[in-house]
């Protein structure tokens, strides 16, 4: 089985993410942080109950965050030996995925934000922000990989604008 982020402590991804290897980096600090962010919005539906469905997917989201934090390093590791095209596909696929679930939980913090108990609110609140900022560090990270190779890649910029374009459309995140 691979080496996975989510079985070390948080001091130790920490400090691999300040050494001087290529990865981690910004899309698994950025996944790792809208996990906490949607590990909040979990917990905001689960204490206030009668949504189900949002838990569900909330959890499912969940999950493709820590599969996409540990899958990008791998293509990023990949494509700095192999300087290859399915290297690369891989390299831009991974933050696409951690990017496509961190905008499905600003989506659902959006739909639960008029039903969540009040006493709740500010942890819906710092659950919107770390999705926000994370899917923000996330499409950076995109950019960059998509960057000089737009042409072959057109599919992933066109699914890059929708996935921002379906964050603006949250209201708590801005162009």
């Amino acid at each position: 089985m691979p080496h996975s982020i989510w079985s070390e402590s948080l001091a130790t991804f920490s400090d691999s993410v300040a050494a001087t290897r290529p990865a981690p980096a910004g899309v698994a600090a950025a996944a790792a942080a809208a996990e906490l962010g949607m590990s909040l919005l979990i917990k905001t539906l689960a204490i206030t109950g009668g949504h189900v469905d949002f838990l569900e997917t909330a959890r499912r989201e969940r999950a493709h965050l820590r599969g996409a934090a540990d899958d990008d390093i791998g293509a990023v590791t990949a494509y700095m030996h192999s300087r290859d095209a399915a290297a690369l596909h891989q390299a831009i696929e991974a933050p696409m995925r951690a990017a496509r679930a961190a905008v499905a939980g600003l989506e659902l913090c959006a739909k639960a934000s008029g039903s969540v108990k009040a006493a709740l609110a500010a942890d819906l609140g710092a659950a919107q922000a770390l999705l926000a900022g994370a899917l923000r560090a996330i499409l950076i990270c995109i950019d960059a990989n998509l960057l000089g190779h737009d042409e072959e890649h057109r599919d992933a910029v066109a699914e890059r604008k929708t996935i921002e374009a379906r964050a603006a459309n949250t209201g708590v995140y801005s162009l």
